[in-house]
């Protein structure tokens, strides 16, 4: 603290004393600057966690998320700006904002007109997750190491591993572990620093060169898990969700040169990209097991397990882009413009053992490679060409093109699937490199038949052909057309539309080729959404209305509707509905239709010479349904499939279910401006974002069908049902009221409130445990955990459904961002020379 107020002390000493050391010389050279400092505060509370034992605070909460509003002194803008320094042609401009807090940020720039300019440049940015968390993990990894390591007390784990398959675990859990977990912030924070040198050659060669570098460094949450599938129930596997700690720089080079005259125009530049990790990889201790283990040897199937887990974190890689850009002038009315960018990208890491169960590791046999020794080439190419024909028409084509090649080398693996399950040497599987190639033509002609007022329409077309994909080629056909007009000088619209049309050649999705226990993998008519058959239909409008000088008023309105439930082609001939009148015919297992809206306005009136108001509102709506079907593989002999008899597979349209996702959204503003006289004014304005978010679902079958192969199976913890509704709501109310005291120096108070109200069950009742809860009936009761987890709600959370019984052998951190009330209030005192 005694750093940052000698910091704030010489910079208010420097900036204020400096226009007063040039009283003194003969000649004043141009000089402006800026000083605004005052102090702050902020209060409030956070709310909606009645379950916690603690108050979080408000200055670790959401609304301070990225910034750092300290209460007491601060600096919030400074700005020092001086022309022909000496009588010379150089010039210095200094600025920052938010000074000596972990949000601030500094711009200097010295130079000369028309000939160069040196610009230095510095910010940080804070970033706080969350202040309810709380963990039993100490990072004990010292400073010669690459590796955190992420510890917890022997004591703790010999407790849990000795009741690791015992039905009192969550309750022991519950009610002593989880009060003696320490708390923590999980933060980062970004320091970037650049340097850029532009210089002028010549009145046609320009050259600019730079240098960032970016560091950033905290802990943020991350989820492990150690099992083949997502459960950590008391007979499955184990996770936890932990503190992962951050430690990387990002160095950016940068050069290019420019050369421009009537008829041509060329760019041509390098950027290189250079990544570096600190902390290579994570090594966290598993809470329930202190010794590796495989049964039968020395333990069970529900308490086998490695005594670690090992994570590989984000690899140091460097990537080179050349890039070239141009405009040349090749007839009176013809232009061409072209930019080309064609990249390199390396990685290299090393890989870490198949697993940390020492005894698993013995049958895994050796790695392919010590490394990845990944490459990947990219290539993008747009090339424009623009004919005028006459004054009123032109013509434009233009041709688009992105390569992706991933060269990587394909190598045979063969993994230890969440360190419990023994490789199969047998079946190694493969690392599969995607790539991809997009061609777009765009041809359109334009009429422009009055002043402002034009007509546009032409083609859109799309050719794309991609590697290790299920669809390899596709094409897209649309087009377009546009209305632009302006019939009175104070009145103007525009009015577009898109369609385009997506065809699959073919689709061809191994894991619905593959089978298991008698049915494929993947429903044969499974579709992922950005390959599957689609058509899109976008419509835009915009207004603007001024009838006098003192008002004016715009709106717009737009939707864009994507279709992916189409009949044949690489989709079912036939519906796919088991019956119909529960849905409409739906004809593949994703996403059916994709559907949004928006619309609004805005306005501004001045009343009189000294009050002005402003209003803003606008409205968006997002629709999006899916189908999907529910099936169970069979056993040794699962054929024929029969719903209804346990060891058949069961792969029947009866238990196909949908769901449906709708958000709705409004945003709107309005305000105030009031000049009282020359020295006083007042600014007043109000805001508000509200978003309310429903998933449903349903199932499409005969639920009274509950015999027979085609047997009804949504039912209990398999049933189709809906989601709690999520909320989040952001307002404030603020007012500003400045006063000129002198002819350099002006007062300002500025107050605001802030409320923010969120409501999500993915977050609003995360704690550090969560499988404190009983089976459902007839199951039996789990001791000191009365909640089961279907049909008694929390008594914190009416509308949720706390907890579950597959993370009873899960520790999470708890990471939630509650709602919030806060209340700002800060005078500063804005000094101009």
């Amino acid at each position: 603290m005694k750093t940052a107020r000698t910091k704030c002390l010489l910079l208010m000493l420097t900036l204020l004393l400096a226009p007063l050391t040039l009283f003194g010389q003969d000649q004043t050279p141009p000089v402006a600057g800026v000083v605004e400092l005052g102090s702050r505060w902020s209060w409030g509370d956070v709310y909606g966690r009645p379950d916690l034992p603690f108050d979080p605070s408000l200055k670790t909460s959401k609304y301070n998320e990225y910034r750092d509003l300290r209460d007491g002194f601060f600096i919030p803008k400074v700005r020092l700006s001086m022309d022909d320094i000496a009588g010379s042609k150089y010039f210095v401009d200094v600025q920052s904002n938010n000074a000596i807090y972990r949000d601030q940020s500094y711009l200097a720039t010295f130079g000369a007109w028309n000939r160069f300019k040196l610009q230095i440049r510095y910010d940080e940015i804070p970033h706080t997750y969350s202040n309810t968390a709380r963990t039993l993990y100490t990072n004990t990894a010292g400073n010669s190491t690459t590796w955190a390591v992420l510890t917890i007390p022997l004591v703790t784990r010999n407790a849990l591993q000795g009741l690791a398959a015992s039905t009192s675990l969550p309750s022991t859990i519950q009610t002593q572990l989880v009060p003696s977990m320490n708390f923590i912030v999980p933060a980062i924070e970004r320091r970037a620093g650049t340097v850029l040198l532009a210089y002028n050659i010549s009145s046609y060669w320009d050259l600019l060169t730079s240098y960032s570098r970016e560091h950033e460094s905290g802990t943020r949450p991350i989820g492990l898990i150690f099992n083949s599938s997502p459960s950590a129930s008391l007979t499955g596997g184990y996770g936890a969700e932990v503190p992962e700690p951050i430690d990387y720089f990002n160095n950016t080079v940068k050069v290019r040169a420019e050369y421009a005259r009537k008829r041509v125009a060329v760019q041509i530049g390098y950027t290189g990209s250079f990544f570096q990790n600190d902390i290579s990889a994570l090594v966290f201790d598993n809470p329930f097991r202190t010794t590796d283990c495989v049964s039968p040897n020395g333990c069970t199937a529900a308490t086998q397990g490695p005594a670690k887990g090992l994570v590989d974190l984000y690899p140091d890689n460097h990537a080179h882009y050349i890039n070239f850009a141009g405009s040349f002038l090749l007839m009176k009315h013809l232009r061409l413009l072209a930019s080309i960018n064609a990249g390199w990208l390396r990685q290299n890491d090393s890989f870490l053992p198949y697993t940390t169960n020492a005894i698993l590791l013995a049958g895994t046999g050796p790695l392919p490679a010590s490394s990845l020794h990944g490459e990947k080439h990219t290539l993008a190419m747009n090339y424009k060409l623009i004919q005028g024909v006459g004054k009123k028409f032109d013509i434009k084509a233009g041709y688009r093109q992105y390569d992706y090649n991933n060269d990587t080398p394909v190598l045979s693996f063969t993994p230890v699937e969440g360190d419990i399950a023994a490789a199969s040497l047998a079946s190694p599987e493969e690392n599969t490199p995607f790539g991809y190639n997009r061609k777009n033509i765009e041809v359109t002609g334009n009429w422009y038949y009055a002043k402002k007022s034009s007509v546009k329409v032409g083609y859109e077309g799309e050719i794309m052909d991609r590697s290790h994909r299920d669809v390899e080629h596709s094409t897209e056909n649309g087009f377009v057309a546009a209305i632009d007009s302006a019939p009175r000088k104070d009145l103007s619209f525009r009015v577009s539309y898109r369609y385009s049309a997506r065809n699959p050649e073919q689709y061809q999705d191994e894991e619905a080729i593959a089978t298991g226990g008698g049915i494929t993998n993947d429903q044969i008519f499974s579709r992922r959404f950005d390959e599957s058959t689609r058509t899109r239909n976008r419509g835009d409008a915009q207004i603007e209305y001024s009838p006098t000088d003192r008002l004016s008023f715009s709106g717009f309105g737009g939707t864009l509707q994507d279709d992916f439930n189409h009949r044949g082609g690489v989709n079912s001939a036939t519906p796919l509905n088991f019956i119909a009148g529960t849905t409409y015919p739906y004809y593949l297992y994703g996403v059916l239709k994709d559907l949004s809206y928006n619309a609004g306005f805005d306005s501004d009136f001045t009343l009189t010479n000294a009050v002005t108001m402003f209003a803003e509102y606008s409205y968006e709506r997002y629709y999006k349904a899916m189908a999907s079907r529910y099936h169970v593989p069979g056993g040794a002999t699962p054929t024929p499939l029969d719903c209804s008899i346990s060891g058949r597979g069961c792969d029947s349209a009866n238990n196909d279910w949908g769901s449906t996702s709708r958000e709705f959204v409004h945003i709107l503003a309005g305000g105030i401006d009031v000049h009282f006289n020359k020295k006083a004014n007042l600014n007043t304005y109000y805001t508000l974002s509200a978003a309310k978010g429903h998933v449903d679902s349903r199932p499409f079958g005969d639920p009274t069908l509950l015999t027979g192969p085609d047997k009804f199976l949504l039912i209990g913890t398999n049933a189709a049902v809906d989601y709690p509704e999520t909320v989040s709501r952001n307002h404030q109310v603020v007012a500003i009221f400045r006063y000129k005291l002198t002819k350099n120096v002006t007062s300002k108070v500025e107050y605001r409130y802030q409320q923010f109200d969120t409501k999500d069950y993915q977050t609003s009742a995360m704690t550090p445990y969560m499988g404190c809860v009983s089976p459902l009936p007839p199951g039996a009761p789990v001791p000191g955990c009365t909640s089961p987890l279907l049909g008694t709600p929390s008594p914190f959370y009416p509308y949720f459904l706390v907890g579950d019984n597959s993370a009873a052998r899960y520790l999470f951190l708890g990471a939630d961002q509650p709602s919030y009330r806060a209340h700002y209030l800060a005078a500063t005192v804005e000094y101009h020379f």
